[in-house]
């Protein structure tokens, strides 16, 4: 498997930002029902990965996709 060396993010402004530990997670639609999701990951390691997950859950909860999940339950 080759090694991620950074993660380069360019902006519609024309400024660029450059990492070198992070995650990637993009989405090609396949057809209409379904959806390939793929992953890179530069520099993860051990408990990035924990660290990862947990601020991504935080991040959900802070934009409320939980309420909503909740909402449509009712």
């Amino acid at each position: 498997m080759k090694g991620v060396k950074n993660i380069t993010v360019n902006y519609d402004n024309g400024e660029t930002e450059v990492t070198e530990k992070g995650f990637v997670a993009y989405f090609n639609e396949i057809d209409n029902e379904r959806v390939k999701v793929s992953y890179r990951m530069c520099n993860i390691k051990g408990s990035d990965l924990s660290l990862l997950v947990d601020s991504v859950m935080a991040l959900a909860e802070k934009l409320g996709m939980f309420d909503e999940e909740e909402r449509d339950a009712d």
